[in-house]
């Protein structure tokens, strides 16, 4: 008996994105779990992707327990008139007792340790940040942990979305793209806001339809009216 040609199946497209400018953004500290607020900008970009994706039919809203991910996911679960999940599984990567300081406050404090932690040859991958941090592996266990978990939730397939972390974000690209999660941190790009659209078919096949994303009253996608986001000049600077 042959396989079942598994290209045919319905798949989980999953809308996963990161949330809107948060406090102190000029100089942005490792926030992690912290629950650092959103800027008044920030919950307008929520605002507006919640206006831009209000036509897609999803079954599903997910986010972090973190409030300002979780804004995001609630201003879209009304839109939809669905529950919004929340779980702590879907937060930022912990970065121990340096949460709340800048790169290169703790680079005046360790710079040895800190080059170590992020470089893309995977020296630190699996080494934590100090004060009972996550390492990267770890973080990357995790966030793989949460998305076999939301892809046994939905075998029948349908839209999902997923207000989530710049590094959740890039941890999944990682996952999609089978890239060590060590090079995730430097190869992808992910501004406040973004959306990054996938689909996911059973036995693994992934096509990849939005990488950092623009999402806006006139929908979403990657330029277009919105391409004044990459020049400056709007909400997103």
């Amino acid at each position: 008996m042959s396989e079942p040609d598994v290209r045919s199946s319905r798949p989980l497209r999953l809308f996963f994105m990161r949330h809107g400018q948060t406090e102190n953004f000029e100089n942005p500290p490792f926030n992690g779990w912290r629950d650092a607020p959103l800027t008044e900008i920030g919950r307008h970009q929520m605002d507006q992707l919640a206006e831009a994706l209000a036509a897609v039919p999803l079954v599903a809203v997910y986010a972090s327990d973190l409030s300002r991910a979780a804004y995001g996911g609630r201003r879209l679960a009304e839109k939809q008139g669905l529950p919004l999940i929340e779980a702590p599984q879907w937060r930022e990567m912990s970065f121990g007792r340096w949460e709340g300081l800048t790169y290169n406050q703790i680079a005046d404090e360790d710079q040895v340790l800190i080059r170590r932690l992020f470089s893309p040859g995977g020296e630190g991958a699996d080494q934590p940040f100090p004060g009972g941090g996550e390492s990267t592996l770890g973080f990357h266990r995790r966030v793989a942990g949460a998305l076999a978990a939301l892809k046994a939730a939905h075998l029948e397939g349908g839209r999902v979305a997923l207000l989530a972390h710049g590094g959740v974000c890039k941890m999944l690209w990682s996952l999609f793209l089978n890239i060590p999660p060590e090079l995730a941190w430097g190869v992808f790009q992910q501004d406040f806001a973004a959306v990054n659209v996938v689909d996911l078919y059973p036995g693994g096949r992934v096509i990849a339809h939005l990488f950092n994303g623009y999402a806006g009253p006139e929908g979403y996608h990657q330029a277009g009216p919105g391409l004044s986001r990459l020049a400056g000049g709007t909400i997103f600077d």
